[in-house]
């Protein structure tokens, strides 16, 4: 079954505020974690996960907290699911890890035809268009004032 993670909604939540921040102001872990409404422990994984892949940049301190590493427009929806959740994967004969043979399966066309249309969409969704498409919802009205 193809399913969204919490995971990865948390993680494209974390990465459309980060973006929409007006400035390079890191935004504190705990303040991020209120308004978005993830739990913090799981908010530092994704976290981790996103600053090792060089999207997401930590600053220590007390002013510190996480700011975006690079521009919105180079971030795929796509990159930041490989990076949460790892390749998308819909063919079922690779989920038991043995790719089927396209001889042994009669179906394997359509799911890699579905693979391609997906990856392909998702890689052309940036940040940047999902922090335009934001900037009407009221979950994320805080990224674009600043922080008192």
């Amino acid at each position: 079954m193809f399913r969204i993670s919490r995971r990865l909604d948390y993680g494209l939540s974390l990465m459309i505020a980060l973006a929409a921040a007006p400035d390079d102001t890191p935004r504190p872990t705990a303040f991020l974690a209120g308004k978005l409404d993830i739990p913090l422990p799981f908010l530092h994984q994704i976290g981790h996960s996103l600053m090792q892949a060089g999207l997401v940049k930590a600053s220590p301190g007390p002013h510190g907290g996480l700011r975006i590493n690079q521009p919105s427009t180079a971030i795929s929806v796509l990159k930041i699911i490989e990076i949460l959740e790892g390749p998308i994967c819909v063919n079922p004969g690779e989920i038991s890890s043995k790719k089927m043979d396209s001889g042994n399966c009669q179906t394997s066309f359509i799911w890699e035809d579905l693979q391609k249309s997906i990856t392909k969409q998702l890689s052309t969704i940036t940040i940047e268009k999902l922090v335009e498409k934001a900037k009407s919802d009221p979950q994320f009205s805080f990224a674009f004032n600043e922080i008192s």
